[in-house]
């Protein structure tokens, strides 16, 4: 769950920066939010990777 909150802290849009004041009211919203759809704190993370190869002759 702190690497799925981490996450969201790191981008620009929802970064401490940008929260200010409000950012740990969303870090405890986003903590029950997290732990209402899966109690046991797991998440999966689909990740896709996509490589091109080519030759010269």
């Amino acid at each position: 769950m702190d690497e799925v909150i981490g996450l969201q802290f790191s981008y620009s849009y929802c970064s401490s920066a940008q929260l200010g004041e409000h950012k740990d009211a969303f870090e405890r919203d986003l903590r029950q939010a997290l732990t209402d759809f899966s109690p046991a704190g797991t998440f999966d993370e689909v990740v896709r990777t996509e490589a091109m190869i080519g030759t010269r002759s």
